[in-house]
């Protein structure tokens, strides 16, 4: 599929966009998405190099 916007779940419909998901593989780290409402994950084809290590520091709370 080809998307202009990345926002709406193709599974379950919803509308408010999707929180990422890292995942280390062969030295690459993949980037991809998860719905909030269903839980479908997406594999987007982005992957970058530069994450060395995962590391979560608490940050400010919305």
């Amino acid at each position: 599929m080809n998307f202009e916007e990345i926002r709406v779940c193709t599974e379950c419909g919803y509308e408010k966009g999707f929180h990422v998901f890292f995942r280390k593989n062969k030295g690459k780290t993949y980037i991809g998405l998860i719905c909030p409402k269903c839980g479908q994950s997406y594999s987007i084809g982005w992957t970058t190099s530069t994450i060395k290590a995962f590391k979560l520091e608490k940050g400010i709370k919305y």
